[in-house]
């Protein structure tokens, strides 16, 4: 009998804006086809990168050999106006398709929690459609039925900078009236709220005004690791008590001051919020390929000694809800009526 696969659930990557960057008008991307170090010189404009076999962080030949979803983000930059952001948006979530289609033995995606189980079950990596800086909302009434159409199953409210829903950690202003209105409004869709680089004013009025679960996608402990880019206790404690869930990520600088963290410095942040009550909070989001990660969990396939350890200090059924079931459940919570 064939072993069963390691299950991975992971919030927040930044592939699909890798892959696509070629694609989207000098306008859009500063004029560069390529996106990250490495790619350089090396990818033509106009063509849509191959992601069976990029040479990023994320790779379905190597996620094959996992029961794998991927959150797969569209970024948007902090600089594009509404409108500009729309049209971004439109660029990169249109090549989801393109890379199901390329290969249609190895990806799939899901629409919502339920199809998560169908696609995996056929053997495949399973995609669910996200965003990161919700700016774009603010560019028609009617953006946000069209971002629900794409298959949008989470929103990242802002990146570091403001946008007309609020302001990043680099920010202190807190969210705006549209913002507010954002939240309740993707709520009433069933799309995630996300409060990942939001500032710690906007934080508080998503916990305020929320009425569903809420995630922090790819977000450390700031007791272990002090950057504004981490979660306080009582900012973890909120998102735990209202159901929701906390991505650890994988940036280096999200970790620990060294040049290269080690697991247990990864897994410091784990023990933490284990110890306040996060058995059934804490999941995966490891900004791969829009960060720098330890040189262990570089490419993703690396993945099976994060999970190792996790079994061997945490036990197999907290390592299974760490890696992939509170992740899930998530997501059914949140697209419950």
């Amino acid at each position: 009998m064939a072993q069963e696969k390691t299950r991975i659930f992971d919030l927040h990557c930044d592939t699909l804006d890798r892959l696509a960057w070629p694609l989207l008008p000098d306008e859009l991307n500063g004029g560069h086809a390529s996106y990250a170090p490495g790619d350089e010189g090396s990818v033509e404009r106009g063509t849509l990168q191959d992601f069976a076999i990029s040479k990023g962080h994320l790779s379905l030949n190597a996620m094959s050999g996992f029961s794998w979803c991927q959150c797969l983000a569209v970024f948007i930059p902090d600089q594009l106006a509404p409108d500009e952001a729309a049209r971004f948006f439109d660029v990169v979530s249109r090549s989801l398709p393109s890379h199901v289609a390329a290969h249609p033995d190895l990806l799939g995606v899901a629409r919502c929690a339920s199809e998560v189980d169908e696609v995996l079950g056929s053997g495949k990596t399973c995609g669910f459609l996200t965003i990161e800086g919700g700016g774009l909302l603010a560019a028609s009434p009617d953006m946000l039925e069209k971002i629900a159409a794409a298959g949008v199953r989470m929103v990242t409210l802002t990146w570091n900078g403001a946008n007309p829903l609020g302001s990043g950690h680099e920010t202190h202003q807190g969210l705006t009236d549209f913002g507010a209105k954002s939240v309740g409004a993707l709520e009433r869709r069933h799309i995630a709220v996300d409060v990942s680089h939001l500032n710690d004013e906007g934080f508080w009025d998503v916990a305020r005004i929320s009425k569903r679960p809420f995630a922090a996608s790819h977000s450390n402990s700031r007791a272990v690791r002090d950057v504004p880019r981490n979660l306080t206790d009582d900012q973890f404690r909120a998102i735990r008590d209202a159901g929701g869930v906390v991505g650890l990520n994988f940036c280096r600088s999200f970790i620990s001051g060294e040049k290269d963290p080690s697991p247990d410095e990864l897994l410091a942040h784990v023990e933490h919020w284990l110890d306040l009550g996060g058995e059934r909070v804490v999941a995966l989001g490891s900004d791969y390929d829009g960060s720098n990660v330890p040189s262990w969990l570089e490419p993703c396939d690396k993945m099976r000694g994060l999970v190792k350890m996790m079994r061997q200090r945490f036990g197999d059924e907290q390592a299974e809800r760490l890696c992939f079931g509170n992740a899930r459940e998530f997501f059914s919570r949140v697209e419950a009526d």
